[in-house]
């Protein structure tokens, strides 16, 4: 989906980091920093970026970590909520004290696209 001041598909990618997957990896998913998807434990497993390619087990990728990038919705997502990732790294709707961005975009359905604002993961 459009982002909120542009028409089309947009993302300000600023920073990567190259990580090596430890798991099977979808494009356009939130990634953990140990090459996995991230999950509510915290530390190696916060979502530190979001990744660029697809990645198999043991392949380097490069995952965005800097200002925005294009994220799969796991459901319908509002312009300017708070996201999380799922179990497999799409993203659904996060809170003040669950979150690791911010839509710039919106999505009205599972699969779409849109921009998200990459934060620091927050866990209560």
């Amino acid at each position: 989906m459009a982002s909120q001041n542009n028409t089309g598909r947009q993302f300000d990618k600023q920073h990567g980091v190259t990580v090596v997957a430890t798991a099977v990896l979808a494009a356009h998913r939130f990634v953990a920093y140990d090459g996995g998807y991230p999950t509510a434990a915290g530390g190696a497993k916060d979502a530190q970026g979001i990744t660029e390619t697809a990645a198999e087990v043991g392949d380097a990728f490069t995952a965005v970590t800097g200002y925005s990038y294009l994220v799969e919705a796991a459901e319908p997502i509002v312009f300017g909520a708070l996201v999380k990732p799922d179990a497999v790294g799409k993203a659904v709707a996060g809170t003040a004290t669950d979150h690791c961005g911010r839509a710039l975009g919106a999505a009205v359905q599972a699969g779409q696209l849109f921009e998200v604002q990459i934060y620091k993961h927050i866990h209560a």
